[in-house]
């Protein structure tokens, strides 16, 4: 639960202020159960950084500032020097080795703001799976009555046992996993849903959304205890789940279906849902009970699909040419009032891109969001993807908005980079329309465990793995022209020769 500041100073820009901070910090940390070392470290990082961003300007005061949000402490500093676009580098090394949960940075009204997030005890509370069982064989099936309702955070255990029952330790939502995050997640609204409860209240049955964006919620975690099975429970929970999220100001639905079955697939395309893209590589290696034999060799990817709950007011998006065809492919059958502008003459562009980098490390995923587009894109995007890469990142998405025209020209360049398309957002809460492309550690290579609801969801597919392959595969061959290069220099004669 996002809680008010536990520690709130402004200390001088020098190395007292920063040592200040650093001791104020770490003694929160450690009364609280996180560590102190990785909590003092980190501020000294963020302060040593600020100082020198800060010459000239040495008058200018750090703010520093910490509290608790669910189940983790949330360090913010703040500085009024050289802008920066993303997360430091330092503390993204700090994610790697897991000293804290993740990271974040980019530019604000007041200056700059880098973030470090650490874990508190309840955090690594994982369901204890001792008197636990999971199966996807026929059980006897319960007629015991149900009660259904809105899910509340002291269901957060019992949802957990739930999904035990169902999936064992397949689910790729990890986080689903940890009783306290979820319990953390809905009391602070991040996460809604509704569940069917037994007669001794425990949850047998749920569906569920978070909100990823203003206005927009990606639903799943539908799940129904075995022996609660045939009974239609999913069903009317999805629908009592659809009619509240109008009240709540939802006007657009995202869902991310598996690829290694095709079931739910099935069901989002049913509901009227559209693919708009897949994250390649998105998830880690699991065992999907019941689909797959053991746990995979290699990261899961997934489908990505957007149905709007009320007519979208129709836009011109502008993409660089690397994607437009696949974006049309997208665009095809949906009536969403999208169409795809086309450069002519001198487009003003700003001078500089303004966005805000984070790191997972639970993902092992860096990503960019990209507010404003400037002159500087592909320069902004390159320094992020090579901290996302040092941080040790499996992979990378930048997100940009395809309602500024800049975008076509300034993005163009963005696959020399290593980037390929992922998806297409529609009305993605204030950013607007907005593309995601995605980098990859690793050329996809989980082909054999997909299966598809349809052959539009396979095109769709084919066409950004193909992608994928050939940005990774020009950027190797890229590598390699150089490296021959250098070869047949280091072979010329020398001046001294």
């Amino acid at each position: 639960m996002l809680g008010e500041a536990l520690v709130s100073m402004v200390a001088v820009s020098d190395d007292l202020g920063v040592t200040a901070a650093v001791g104020t910090v770490r003694a929160l940390a450690e009364r609280l159960g996180a560590s102190g070392d990785a909590a003092a470290l980190a501020v000294r990082l963020l302060g040593d950084d600020a100082l020198r961003r800060l010459r000239g300007f040495e008058a200018s005061p750090l703010a520093v500032s910490a509290h608790v949000d669910g189940t983790e402490l949330v360090i913010t500093f703040i500085d009024k020097g050289e802008p920066v676009q993303g997360a430091l580098l330092g503390t993204m090394s700090l994610a790697d080795l897991g000293l804290v949960t993740g990271v974040d940075g980019g530019t604000i009204a007041g200056g700059n703001s880098r973030v470090v997030r650490l874990a508190l005890p309840s955090h690594l509370a994982r369901i204890d799976d001792g008197d636990q069982e999971s199966s996807v064989d026929d059980q006897p099936l319960h007629d015991g009555p149900v009660t259904m309702r809105e899910l509340e955070a002291d269901d957060a255990p019992s949802l957990v046992r739930c999904l035990f029952r169902c999936y064992g330790w397949s689910y790729p939502g990890v986080d689903m996993y940890f009783p306290a995050r979820v319990a953390a997640m809905i009391r602070s609204g991040r996460r809604i849903g509704e569940v069917a409860v037994d007669a001794d209240g425990e949850v047998i049955a749920h569906w569920g959304a978070k909100f990823v964006a203003e206005g927009v919620v990606e639903t799943g975690v539908a799940l129904t205890d075995p022996r609660y099975r045939r009974r239609g429970l999913a069903n009317e929970l999805g629908e009592r789940l659809l009619a509240r999220l109008p009240s709540l100001g939802v006007v657009g639905r995202l869902r991310e279906p598996v690829l290694t079955h095709s079931a739910t697939q099935q069901i989002a395309l049913r509901e009227g849902a559209h693919i708009v893209g897949v994250y390649l590589h998105a998830v880690t290696p699991l065992n999907q009970v019941g689909i797959t034999e053991g746990a995979l060799t290699v990261r899961t990817s997934i489908t990505v699909m957007y149905s709007p709950l009320q007519p979208l007011t129709p836009s011109v998006i502008w993409v660089p040419h690397d994607f437009e065809s696949i974006i049309r492919r997208i665009l095809e059958p949906t009536d969403w009032g999208r169409s795809l502008g086309e450069v002519r003459g001198n487009v003003p562009i700003p001078e500089n891109t303004e966005a805000s980098s984070s790191f997972d490390t639970g993902s092992a995923a860096g990503f960019l969001d990209v507010t404003t587009v400037g002159r500087n894109l592909v320069d902004v995007v390159d320094d992020a993807l090579v901290a996302f890469k040092r941080a040790g990142a499996q992979v990378a998405r930048v997100t940009l908005p395809a309602s500024q025209e800049t975008l076509a020209v300034a993005g163009s360049g963005l696959a020399d980079l290593g980037l390929s398309f992922a998806a297409f957002l529609p009305a993605f809460g204030t950013q607007g329309d907005v593309i995601v492309l995605q980098w990859l550690a690793e050329p996809v290579s989980d082909e054999d465990t997909w299966a598809f609801a349809s052959d539009r969801v396979k095109d769709i597919v084919r066409l950004i793995v193909e992608q994928s392959r050939s940005t990774i595969d020009a950027e190797r061959q890229l590598r390699l022209r150089r490296a021959r290069r250098q070869r047949l220099f280091a072979a010329l004669p020398s001046a001294d020769d």
